[in-house]
């Protein structure tokens, strides 16, 4: 059984797909589990004192009379407490307060438990505060942000329709009938599921005012400054009045000028005593939103819309990205509207000064010094370590949300580089604080090693390495902030920008490894004991190493690895991208031309940290296990020797080189010994590790639903990229049960030949034809049944792209497979895959480069105008009038599709995002409870289990925030323990928050969020909900058939849970073929002789016994039950149970042949009437007959009676999942 399929719901109980999404091996899984338990209690009795403390239940009190309940944890901040009160619809107009203890001022950085006097049930004051400059810019920009569409991140850095949930539109859709009552088995995908447009209609504001921009009487005067004048508004309300407001350091208040003339006076002063005006305190308030509601009832009316929204739907929903990094980006997005602005806002250019001001000084960080004080930050204590890990993962969104527009202008030429007398690609650019330089060798420093493609390749391998440093965390030891962004063909590399770096002195900074190739190589005795530590924990031994002259250096990590002492005195480690050793025997095998395939086309083949770690493991393993088998050999009384004596005398070590076969690397015979354990592990992951994952994947033991699941499910097991052809060579190609996962493999190797193909011609083609290369090269590959010449149409006037046809691009695609991962792709292979799969494999190459298409329905072959006349129609309000007007735009919208030249244009093409590598913080302690309360869930002690998840999840919470894809898989672990423990409201409950943060966070069709909705229907399923469980399948179904194919394994299960819902439904005929479907796949997938195979078969004939065709049952039932006697014998329960049930529908086939004419249309009433039922009656035991004992269900379906209990769901195995990554 597919551990991806663990969970299945048969017509006794209901299981959810209950995956931990783990690719290791149980034995292993199992140690490191009990060791991470282990760790973390040892942690906790360390911090037993806070662990021990009680939250604090706190309650705000606001000026207008709101109280704020607060729920924290003794490690929280006042700052904390503050962002809570501005989240909260009661309390959204306060932005500049304080908060007060018995009217004593706290410190916003001080924490809740190191506050004298307070108590756990306390009452705080909210004291509105005075404003500055830089306060009253923050709550215009907060309150403009309010009252604009919040339901998408910033598109500069995420992309359009970023960050959206359609989780709301899937629940809310009302249906008179079920949702799979249409649904066709193998039907094409369509793009519809992925329709953003409906829910961000409902997430639209309501207009508040017309106009809320900075007045043109700024900048204030300086006079007017020292009366603490700080900004001028201009504000038009919906009753079209104009007022000027001044943004004062006491609030805001209307003044007396106008667009012709300056008066700074209050207006209730300046016009005292004219009819109509009111006293000075009318047109004062501190804060804008109370004094607009004062101007403006109409403000008033739909601000309180906007805060009852807000109140009504999950905060998952409606709660802004603080970070746009953290939105995921879809790949099809809104095409009208985003072809246009949304509306017409003279403010918004303004939003960059209201964001940092006159003088740009909130951008202009010192990234570096701020990055290294957070890690000098003290971590003795939970608390220290949890306020530490926030501000670590705060820094890094925040440096790469700033990294991605400095990277875009570089790849755009709108920086002006530090030496713009060197070439092109040795430009060096400095914006923010944060250093620029692209990803090719400029100074051929990868000369011998692959020229650009070395570099291209160095730059994603050392923010690997910082990775490896980071999780390291050693203390002494500094790394820079890195990404690498890919945009439009060009790599850019972001750093902080290392002290002193560009003063120029006598000699090189450089004190440990090289920066010349090995000419000179530095061996500080200081570099060499911080980093002996990160040795050990990577598996290094010291080795030597020589440079120009024939001197030895002892050092410990490769000599390409430099250390430098900053002008701050901290020691910095750089170009970490050799922090594991070589890939040797593909080094000598693949990176020369060997007939068959041209050379690598580079030489930066390195293991992946993964496999090094795995081979240590197994290598010490062995080695144990030899050293006691030596010892119980030697040992007459073997068997009376104590487990610790054991290993008295084991003396094993295994360390790795990271200079082993390299032109810098010693020939001393420790050193030799060093290399072969290089080679050792670059044997074991050809020989051992890739073929057992092609084994996984040909068992569907291993079952990847994406091409990034994929890329995942291989990077956790040491596996390199460069390996996916001999994985494709390994899945035989005329083995239809392999089919899915083998036509994955291909795929992926295919969209990423297409992106480096893309590359090349995005950088020969000028910025504004990119959407005619992505278009082309698009209709090239998966549009050429519809037209055979694309080129004639788009990318006109470059001669790179005008003599490019579907058969050239094939070939450069073949080209490219043999190149990069040493495969031969069929000459026909687009013509043998591609058809019917057209979207799946468009999707990874819009993901991999970036490309966000308009939402549409695609045509990859020629339609008939019949078929585009009723889908337009389809597509239609059903409750618009056919008028002639209606006729004739449905001739119009008919007659474009079919004039449409090629299947993807120009146009379609909306929007290119750039496509990062980062160097992702971890919470360490976090990770660790996480992995402790799944441990002792599967031992079986639920209370400790879930009281560490909770735990875990409050960390993920405190340090990742609320959305983030981290908080989205604690909450899918808590709910399926609530599953498991019967309290289906509440798993349902916590499922729902992890569906909408997974969309937002990860993607509307990601794996996982598939994964999530198919474990939130079975959970609605199990409340009774079967209907609203029917759509989240649904629509789990829609977003599956765009990601991957129907013969896919999981599909089975699926299909099982469906028929499952439906019979709860008294649907017996419909979930029939979803019964059917179900063994149809698994029988494709795992041939006739499967247990799995035989479960099925059982399961369709108690359905069949339900319908009464007892001649089908007795059928299917024969073959189960002889499966299981010649499998496991006739003693196995499976074996007497498949028996009793064939031998009673064995008799009671011709017992219901003579059923009175009246009894057979008895059945038939009870299932057609059944869906007309309330949804009260639904919820009875009869939904579930097919449990019955056989005598039960005859008196059933003859009109007798018979007692039951409602199954009870239960759950199952945790396994892997769908996306096939870890947890």
């Amino acid at each position: 059984m597919s551990t991806a399929n663990a969970t299945e719901v048969d017509a006794t109980k209901a299981q959810p797909d209950t995956t931990s999404i783990d690719s290791s091996s149980p034995a292993i899984e199992a140690a490191t589990a009990e060791e991470t338990a282990a760790a973390t209690e040892e942690e906790a009795a360390a911090d037993s004192n806070e662990a021990e403390e009680e939250p604090y239940k706190l309650t705000i009190k606001a000026p207008n009379g709101v109280l704020v309940p607060v729920m924290a944890s003794a490690q929280e901040t006042v700052q904390d407490l503050k962002l809570v009160v501005g989240e909260t619809p009661g309390t959204m107009e306060y932005s500049c307060f304080y908060l007060a203890l018995n009217k004593r001022r706290l410190n916003d950085f001080a924490e809740l438990g190191e506050i004298e006097g307070l108590c756990l049930d306390s009452e705080l004051d909210l004291v509105e505060d005075q404003y500055t400059e830089r306060e009253a810019r923050v709550h215009v920009s907060r309150l403009r942000d309010l009252l604009g569409n919040m339901a998408t991140a910033n598109p500069m850095v995420a992309g359009l329709d970023a960050g959206v949930s359609v989780f709301s539109t899937v629940k809310q859709d009302a249906q008179e009938t079920h949702a799979f009552k249409d649904f066709e088995l193998g039907q094409p995908a369509s793009l519809d599921v992925l329709s953003a447009g409906k829910a961000i209609r409902q997430l639209a504001q309501p207009l508040c005012v017309r106009l809320l921009v900075l007045s043109g009487w700024n900048p204030v005067p300086r006079n007017r400054q020292l009366k603490g004048d700080l900004l001028y508004l201009l504000v038009t309300t919906l009753e079209n009045q104009s007022y000027h407001v001044t943004a004062g350091s006491s609030g805001f208040y209307v003044n007396a000028s106008s667009t012709s003339r300056f008066n700074a006076e209050n207006y209730g002063v300046a016009h005292a005593g004219q009819a109509g005006v009111r006293e000075a305190a009318y047109y004062s308030a501190h804060s804008l939103v109370t004094l607009l509601r004062r101007l403006s009832p109409k403000f008033g009316k739909g601000l309180a819309e906007i805060q009852k929204a807000m109140a009504e739907r999950d905060p998952a929903e409606t709660l802004p990205f603080p970070l746009a990094e953290q939105a995921a980006t879809p790949w099809v997005v809104r095409g009208a509207e985003n072809s246009v602005p949304a509306a017409y806002d003279v403010g918004a250019p303004q939003d960059a000064f209201l964001r940092q001001g006159a003088l740009v000084a909130d951008s202009l960080r010192d990234w570096n010094e701020e990055l290294q004080s957070i890690r000098e930050m003290p971590r003795e204590t939970l608390g220290d370590r949890v306020l530490r890990d926030r501000q670590l993962h705060k820094w890094h969104a925040e440096f790469v949300e700033a990294a991605i527009p400095g990277a875009m202008a570089v790849v755009g030429g709108e920086l002006v580089p530090l030496n713009p007398t060197d070439p092109v690609d040795q430009h060096m650019f400095l914006r923010d604080n944060i250093f620029y330089s692209k990803g090719f060798d400029g100074r051929e420093t990868f000369a011998a090693l692959g020229g650009d493609a070395a570099a291209h390749v160095a730059t994603g391998k050392d923010i690997t390495g910082v990775r490896l440093l980071n999780q390291l965390d050693t203390q002494g030891l500094h790394t820079l902030g890195s990404v690498v962004v890919d945009y439009c063909g060009v790599r850019v590399v972001a750093q902080s920008v290392v002290p002193g770096v560009f003063r120029r002195q006598e000699a090189t900074p450089i004190v440990y490894g090289s920066v010349d190739q090995g000419v000179t190589v530095g061996a500080d005795a200081e570099f060499h004991r911080l980093l002996e530590p990160v040795a050990k924990a990577l598996h290094f031994g010291e080795h030597e190493v020589a440079n120009a002259a024939g001197e030895a250096s002892k050092l410990y990590t490769s000599a390409d690895v430099k250390g430098l002492t900053g002008t701050d005195g901290r020691k910095y480690v750089l170009d970490l991208y050799r922090m594991t050793p070589v890939d040797i025997e593909f080094l000598e095998s693949e990176c020369a031309a060997d007939g068959r395939f041209p050379a690598y086309p580079h030489k930066v083949v390195l293991l992946r940290p993964e496999l090094v770690d795995t081979f240590w493991e197994q290598s010490t393993r062995k080695a144990v296990m030899d050293h006691v088998a030596e010892r119980v050999k030697g040992d007459k009384g073997a068997e009376e020797v104590a487990e610790e004596d054991l290993l008295k005398g084991f003396d094993f070590s295994l360390s790795f080189s990271p200079d082993a076969f390299t032109p810098m690397q010693a020939k001393t015979a420790g050193d030799e010994a060093l290399a072969g354990a290089v080679r050792g592990a670059s044997r074991f992951l050809r020989d051992v590790s890739v073929p057992a994952l092609a084994r996984d994947l040909a068992a569907y033991v291993s079952t990847p639903l994406s091409g990034a699941a994929l890329t995942a499910t291989m990077h956790q097991r040491g596996i390199n990229m460069r390996w996916l052809g001999r994985i494709a060579e390994l899945l035989p190609a005329d083995a239809p049960s392999v089919g899915n996962i083998r036509r994955r493999v291909v795929f992926e190797m295919v969209a990423r030949a297409a992106k480096h193909i893309l590359r090349r011609l995005f950088r020969a083609a000028p910025s504004h034809q990119h959407a005619d290369v992505f278009a082309l090269v698009a209709n090239c590959l998966v549009g050429s049944r519809y037209c055979a010449a694309p080129a004639q149409h788009l990318a006109r006037g470059v001669p790179e792209l005008a003599a490019m046809t579907p058969a050239s691009l094939a070939q450069e695609v073949r080209a490219q497979v043999a190149l990069r991962f040493r495969f031969d792709l069929a000459e026909d292979f687009v013509a043998a895959l591609v058809p019917g799969h057209e979207l799946m494999l468009l999707r990874e190459v819009c993901v991999k480069v970036g490309a966000q298409l308009a939402l549409r329905q695609y045509h990859f072959e020629r339609p008939s105008e019949a078929a585009v006349h009723a889908a337009v129609v389809a597509a239609m309000d059903p409750s618009v009038k056919v008028t002639k007007t209606v006729k004739r735009a449905i001739k119009d919208r008919v007659d474009a599709v079919l004039a449409r030249p090629v299947a993807v244009f120009a146009d379609d093409v909306m929007n290119f995002v750039a496509v990062t590598k980062v160097a992702t913080h971890k919470s360490s302690f976090a990770d660790e409870a996480f992995e402790a309360g799944r441990l002792a869930l599967e031992k079986g002690d639920r209370a400790l289990g879930l009281e560490m998840l909770l735990e875990s999840l409050a960390l993920h919470e405190q340090t990742f925030g609320f959305l983030h894809a981290e908080s989205a898989r604690c909450y899918s672990v808590v709910s399926l323990a609530h599953y498991d423990a019967g309290e289906y409201a509440l798993a349902a409950e916590y499922m729902t928050k992890a569906v909408v943060i997974s969309e937002r966070t990860v993607g509307l069709d990601d794996p996982l969020t598939i994964h999530n909705y198919l474990n939130l229907a079975l959970y609605e399923h199990a409340r009774g909900n079967s209907l609203l469980a029917l759509r989240l399948m649904r629509h789990a179904m829609d977003l599956w058939a765009l990601v991957n194919s129907p013969d896919h394994p999981d599909l089975a299960t699926a299909y099982n849970n469906i028929a499952v819902m439906l019979q709860s439904l008294r649907l017996y005929e419909e979930s029939l073929r979803f019964f059917r479907a179900c063994l149809d796949v698994r029988v494709a997938v795992l041939g006739t002789e499967h247990v799995l195979v035989a479960g099925a078969q059982h399961s369709l004939a108690k359905v069949y016994a339900v319908t009464g065709d007892f001649k089908a049952a007795v059928q299917v039932e024969r073959d189960a039950h002889m499966y299981f006697s010649s499998k496991f014998g006739d003693d196995d329960p499976r074996t007497k149970e498949t028996g009793e049930w064939l031998a009673e529908l064995t008799f009671n086939a011709v017992r219901t042949a003579k059923l009175s004419k009246a009894a057979k249309e008895k059945i038939r009433e009870v299932a057609s009437t059944a869906s007309l039922m309330p949804m009260e009656q639904r919820e009875e035991p009869v939904a579930s007959k097919g449990h019955l004992p056989i005598d039960d269900l005859i008196k059933f379906i003859t009109g007798g009676s018979s007692s039951s209990s409602k199954p009870r769901p239960s759950g199952g195995p945790r396994g892997k999942g769908p996306k096939g990554s870890r947890r």
